[in-house]
């Protein structure tokens, strides 16, 4: 079987799993922030992009954040990855563990056209050819969850009487995304992406009310259906030449068309010592389907590469949660989500130099601080919640040679991320995780024809 089957077949392999998954929502987290908007913001990207979120861009590379990084493509590239995460979560002097993971994304980019037109000069009514221009166009298919809704805790109460709440919920909102890019020359690079974004949103609420004789419960059960349309419009500029270049990249998201459909089940039965009270449904809402509006976003981003050695970037994404609105979550205060990103890559190229010997290693530093949508008022002091987080990772390449001689590279990427969340400061939750992800990108030539004398 040759790599092009290999490659059809996980990927086909690696959908149906994906889809099944998220049906339900993979096990990513047990945040109870995750219990706000759409839940945990993943930043979905590719394992190799660090936080270059806008000008991640190669013969094999490319991001999920700005489409127009897909402009440099040369070579048709399959990435998939698996993350696993264990953490800590500590509340009112009470910590909790958590073990989770699952899939993180998958894609295929490649080739579309690539081709040189020549360009003419009319000198004193002579034609003459002077050079050419490049024009090239790339696409990719991806897979990928964009949100994650986990959480299970309760809340005590002794005034005015006792009460217990326990709160569970899962789920998440993935995106099945088309992207493409053209490349004017080789210093400008459009690109365009569309997503469909789907998922559904569980909560399960029980409240009890024991008294001396009598133990009253109050079942409350949520389910959210998310269907809608992401967009992405984006432009990267390559300056410089050689081995030493500045890359600037910007983009900029919206949605249209984005709907939820509701289901609500609340029922409420009492357990006796000598008898039981049969359920007795309060509400009971199937399928009310209304539209929500999504919050809009833009990055910026810069990146210095120096002799293919090292590689500096600094990215900024900002999403305007303010005009979110669901009438599923009425009277919720969002804010604006702002992320910060900076990168140092040790041998950046994501291809074998012509002259080596060896691909070189690629090893890359990073660290991000958000500033998140969640925003909480305790006794009139508003808390909004910060995320910090430091990554390293390295890739093991392997060369091969197609049967033209053309040298081609596949990695295998090793990612390793820590993350704090949240504050102890007015009774809310702060969190540790850490996260291990492995990832391949494994790179071939389709669609071109051997040719024999």
């Amino acid at each position: 079987m040759n790599c092009k089957s290999i490659l059809l077949l996980t990927g086909l392999g690696l959908a149906s799993v994906q889809l099944g998954a998220q049906s339900s929502g993979q096990n990513f987290t047990i945040s109870p922030y995750s219990n706000f908007g759409l839940g945990e913001v993943l930043n979905s990207n590719l394992a190799q992009a660090g936080f270059q979120g806008q000008t991640y861009s190669g013969a094999y590379s490319y991001s999920f954040h700005n489409p127009a990084t897909l402009g440099g493509l040369r070579y048709t590239t399959f990435d998939v990855g698996f993350n696993g995460r264990t953490g800590v979560i500590e509340s009112n002097g009470q910590q909790r563990t958590f073990n989770g993971g699952g899939l993180s994304y998958m894609s295929l980019a490649f080739k579309t056209m690539r081709k040189n037109f020549p360009t003419y000069t009319d000198s004193a009514g002579v034609r003459k050819r002077k050079g050419s221009l490049l024009f090239s166009w790339n696409s990719y298919l991806s897979l990928y969850p964009s949100t994650t809704v986990g959480y299970n805790y309760t809340v005590s109460n002794t005034v005015p009487y006792n009460t217990q709440e326990a709160h569970t919920g899962k789920g998440g909102v993935n995106a099945a995304e088309y992207g493409t890019s053209m490349g004017l020359g080789k210093h400008i690079f459009l690109g365009y992406s569309a997503a469909y974004m789907f998922g559904q949103i569980s909560d399960r609420s029980v409240f009890n009310v024991p008294d001396s004789t009598d133990f009253y419960i109050v079942d409350d059960e949520k389910s959210v259906v998310i269907r809608g349309l992401r967009q992405q419009a984006g432009v990267m500029f390559l300056l410089g030449k050689d081995s030493s270049f500045h890359r600037i990249g910007a983009s900029y998201r919206w949605y249209g068309a984005t709907s939820a459909t509701n289901q609500r089940l609340t029922q409420v039965f009492g357990i006796g010592t000598t008898s039981f009270t049969a359920p007795d449904t309060i509400i009971n809402i199937v399928g009310q389907q209304k539209k929500i509006s999504m919050p809009s976003g833009f990055g910026l981003g810069y990146t210095y590469t120096w002799r293919q050695k090292i590689a500096i970037d600094a990215d900024v994404y900002q999403e305007n949660w303010g005009n979110y609105s669901a009438f599923f979550q009425q009277d919720r205060k969002f804010a604006t989500r702002r992320d910060y990103g900076l990168s140092l890559t040790l041998n950046p190229m994501d291809e074998k130099p012509r002259k080596a010997k060896k691909m070189p290693v690629p090893v890359k530093l990073g660290y991000r601080y958000s500033q998140t949508q969640n925003v909480f008022n305790n006794a009139g002091v508003e808390y909004q919640i910060n995320e910090n987080t430091v990554y390293a990772g390295f890739g093991i390449p392997v060369v091969r040679r197609y049967y033209d001689n053309t040298v081609l590279r596949s990695i295998i990427n090793f990612r390793f991320d820590y993350t704090t969340r949240g504050t102890l400061n007015g009774g809310l939750a702060k969190e540790q995780y850490l996260m291990a992800t492995v990832s391949i990108n494994m790179g071939d030539i389709w669609f071109q024809r051997r040719k024999f004398d």
